[in-house]
């Protein structure tokens, strides 16, 4: 992945340390231990970007100098805090996260530009470009793509070869591909359908979820296959999660087991008086379906179903499945899960 780093004028420091990113005011000694400790992350190799901001996230603490951090290696990642302001622009749209609490999330790729900066930061010099170190800045914008693949040209001494096309003489369909192994590793595998362009489904579904071909003239047999994500978390601060892992919501999910050996995601919610327990609920993928499990919150977790006027309370430990439009209250704060799949 190439990356292009040009940072913004203002008062403030820009760090780059490999594929870590930081802006962060400067206030003399805490300034100085904020950018030994993001050096101390991008020397890590022990995760990629998504875990190397959960744990800077649990050393930096809620309070303290005005950052934005972001790190690319693997899942992107980006965390603010003060007055800090991010900005991702991306396939999958525009993410816009500021403090003044201390708020971290994964972000999709793939990513075109990341912005970090701080209130008063000015335009970059197209002239400009931080390739590691530290300099004076209120922000940074990077610019993010691998290079271009070389076009391809014609070779006019390649001999020209004619093809008949008849029809019903068509070459029998390639089985799907399997999955790599290393995708198999981060991508469960469940059973699922073939439609007739390849693309993996959910067997009760009557209709491909990709293509959007009837699955009714296939024939109905199950292969295992990597799970597809089943939609997205949307908060009620406007951000959007993928759900193609388990996710633990509360204030406090980084030390929750399931987290700490990456078999799921935290989902931090906080604010004040939230209302929100440390680990509150924890969003569970099973199969094909999506659960709820209220991991004994002090204040509980309720959920909205569609159709429904009230809302009903989680049981405690006892798995709920959930379908698209459905909204979980956690405390004061609330998110909802989408998905294109049809109910």
């Amino acid at each position: 992945m190439s990356m292009r780093v040009q940072p913004l004028p203002g008062a403030g420091l820009v760090v780059r340390a490999g594929d870590l990113l930081a802006v962060c005011a400067d206030a003399g000694a805490e300034t100085d231990e904020l950018v030994a400790l993001v050096r101390r992350a991008a020397a890590d190799d022990g995760g990629d970007g998504a875990g190397l901001i959960a744990r800077l996230a649990g050393q930096l603490g809620s309070d303290g100098v005005a950052c934005a951090v972001a790190a690319f290696g693997g899942t992107p990642a980006i965390l603010v805090r003060g007055a800090a302001a991010a900005e991702t622009d991306g396939g999958h749209g525009r993410v816009h996260m500021h403090g003044p609490a201390l708020t971290h999330r994964t972000i999709e790729s793939p990513l075109r530009t990341v912005r970090l900066s701080l209130p008063g930061s000015g335009a970059p010099d197209p002239r400009t470009a931080l390739d590691a170190g530290v300099v004076s800045g209120a922000g940074l914008v990077a610019q993010l793509g691998a290079p271009s693949p070389p076009a391809r040209r014609f070779d006019r001494a390649a001999p020209f070869e004619a093809v008949i096309v008849l029809p019903g003489y068509a070459p029998a369909p390639s089985p799907p591909p399997q999955p790599p192994a290393d995708e198999a590793a981060t991508h469960p595998l469940i059973e699922g359908v073939y439609c007739r362009d390849d693309h993996f489904n959910d067997p009760d579904q009557r209709y491909c979820q990709i293509c959007g071909i009837s699955m009714a003239q296939l024939t109905q047999v199950t292969r295992l296959g990597p799970r597809p994500p089943l939609g997205v978390l949307l908060l009620d601060d406007g951000s959007t999660l993928r759900l193609d892992i388990d996710y633990v919501v509360g204030r406090e999910p980084d030390a929750d087991p399931d987290v700490v050996a990456a078999r799921a995601r935290p989902l931090r919610i906080s604010g004040p008086v939230s209302g929100v327990s440390r680990r509150h609920v924890r969003v569970r993928l099973a199969g094909w379906r999506v659960e709820l499990v209220d991991l004994h919150s002090a204040n509980g977790t309720f959920v909205h179903r569609p159709g429904t006027a009230e809302p009903a309370q989680l049981t405690p430990g006892v798995p709920v499945v959930i379908a698209p439009g459905a909204r979980i209250d956690v405390g004061r704060r609330w998110f909802r899960y989408e998905s294109h799949r049809n109910p």
